[in-house]
């Protein structure tokens, strides 16, 4: 443009061309009124949308009000400079040049007044108009930018930008003020100051379009509307009420609706309705009514119709060794709650813990033999608990294991001294017993009578036969006595002392 104006004046501007800019000038002003209707347009459309459903549409619309203010603001101030360029230009006050038709402007072709009134006397104090209006574009752009958040990449606001490369007739880097209206003869500012108002009302438009559009962004797409009936369990227990929310299926979370069901009228919030009502009976029930959502031109209604069962609360409980817990050992234990999922299931255990280990199965830590360990049924749906059944259990210490000879069977009394010898030392056993246990001997003596005569005793502190013992086993005769006494087995539940053992050389 800058170049343009430079050749213009260099050929004094004929009468033809400040004419021409006089006609660019009336066709950008009818452009803008133009733009301003259809805008207009686009905010009524606004508005209805935001009366039918001012939750859903308040958000966007109280932005679209605060880009309109905006707007309007900045279509004023170019205004209120164009009258200000006139009466500077032509040397009158404001109110007469706020009537003063461009075609009627004496000097036409004035650009030193106008240059001084956009630049300024100093060219580098920038304290002309024109670096006013530059700051107050660059602030509306940034207003417009934040107002359209994440989409704000998705309309053009270049029209409004200010900052760019801009460049004199000789080649050197000059502003954006500068460029635009140094030696720009008045006409030819006037029609510039029109096409900012018409970039302004533009990027209106542009943003209000999308904060309208945005509205409905977000709506399901769909090809069908029909009524969705989502119980907390179609399974209920005598005694607790049935629940469920009933709902159109791509609802609106922010409609008001309505129902009326089984003839009774109920509201809800957030595009559903909470249906409660007591059980008093066993049986099977029936649920009809018709769901009322309003849309943008009017109330539309959607049948609906549903079943659920009324049952009576059970529970089932089953040891899966045997109908005894044992203390210090996982005693494996099934638990179930009758016509409940199993994920609505809570099980829990008094005297222990029980821990699930998988759907409907637990492990049982008890703590006191001789007293009852009771587990719990409960039925948690719809965040009501609900105890299903109780089942009390017998709480016993593991039994006894028996000691025996590495190799031999338990209750040996005869042996050979070198088997003897060889056997290395004890183990232990459960007779009759399911769990399994990993049972050691931690200690034990022997004493040998050989010949009548009692060997000193010898002591092990473990499972295995010293070589002391050996040595005497070895040097045993027929009929001596081998005696095995003090003997400790590791338990679950601690140490235990075990039965002693006689054998007798063979």
């Amino acid at each position: 443009m800058y170049l343009v104006y430079t050749a213009l004046l260099a050929l004094n501007v004929s009468a033809e061309v400040l004419k021409s800019f006089v006609t660019v000038n009336e066709a950008l002003e009818i452009t803008n009124e133009n733009y301003r209707k259809k805008t207009e347009f686009t905010y009524n459309t606004f508005q209805k949308a935001f009366f039918a459903n001012e939750a859903k549409v308040g958000d966007k619309w109280n932005k679209a009000q605060a880009v309109k203010e905006k707007s309007n603001e900045m279509y004023d101030f170019l205004q209120q400079t164009k009258w200000e360029l006139m009466a500077a230009s032509e040397g009158i006050p404001l109110e007469e040049a706020k009537v003063l038709n461009p075609r009627d402007i004496a000097k036409q072709d004035n650009y030193d007044d106008p240059t001084r009134f956009f630049v300024g006397v100093d060219e580098s104090a920038h304290n002309g108009k024109g670096y006013e209006m530059q700051q107050k574009l660059n602030e509306y752009r940034e207003f417009l930018i934040n107002i359209l958040g994440k989409d704000a990449d998705e309309v053009n606001l270049d029209a409004l930008q200010t900052d760019g490369d801009y460049k004199n007739a000789s080649g050197q880097p000059v502003d954006w003020v500068y460029y635009n209206f140094y030696h720009a003869i008045i006409v030819a500012d006037l029609a510039l100051l029109n096409r900012v108002q018409a970039s302004v009302l533009n990027a209106e438009y542009d943003v209000v379009s999308k904060l309208y559009s945005s509205v409905s962004e977000d709506d399901f797409k769909f090809d069908t509307i029909s009524a969705r009936v989502v119980p907390v369990s179609n399974n209920v227990l005598l005694g607790t009420p049935f629940e469920a929310d009933i709902f159109v299926a791509a609802f609106d979370s922010k409609s008001k609706i309505s129902a009326t069901i089984n003839g009774q009228t109920y509201t809800g919030e957030g595009g559903s309705i909470h249906y409660k009502v007591p059980t008093t009976s066993l049986g099977d029930r029936k649920v009809s009514g018709t769901i009322e959502i309003p849309g943008t031109f009017g109330v539309k209604s959607y049948p609906f119709d549903f079943s659920y069962s009324v049952g009576q609360a059970s529970a089932s409980v089953a040891a899966t060794k045997m109908n005894v817990f044992y203390v210090g050992v996982d005693n494996p234990v099934a638990a179930l709650g009758g016509g409940v999922a199993e994920r609505y299931t809570d099980v829990t255990i008094t005297n222990g813990t029980i821990t699930k280990t998988g759907p409907g199965t637990y492990n049982v830590r008890v703590n006191t033999p001789g007293q009852n360990a009771v587990i719990s049924v409960y039925s948690t749906e719809g965040g009501k608990r609900t105890l299903m059944g109780e089942y009390p259990f017998r709480v016993k210490r593991v039994p006894n294991p028996e000691a025996r000879i590495n190799g031999q069977e338990v209750g040996v009394k005869q042996i050979d001294k070198n088997t003897l010898a060889n056997a290395g030392g004890l183990l232990v056993s459960m007779k009759d017993f399911d769990f399994e246990l990993n049972l050691q001997i931690s200690s034990f003596n022997v004493q040998v009578s050989r010949k009548q005569e009692l060997s000193a005793s010898m002591p092990s502190n473990g499972n295995k036969f010293s070589q002391t013992m050996i040595d005497n086993f070895k040097r045993c005769s027929r009929g001596d006595k081998v005696f095995i006494t003090d003997i400790t087995a590791k338990m679950p539940d601690g140490n235990r002392l075990l039965g002693d053992m006689i054998l007798t050389i063979k």
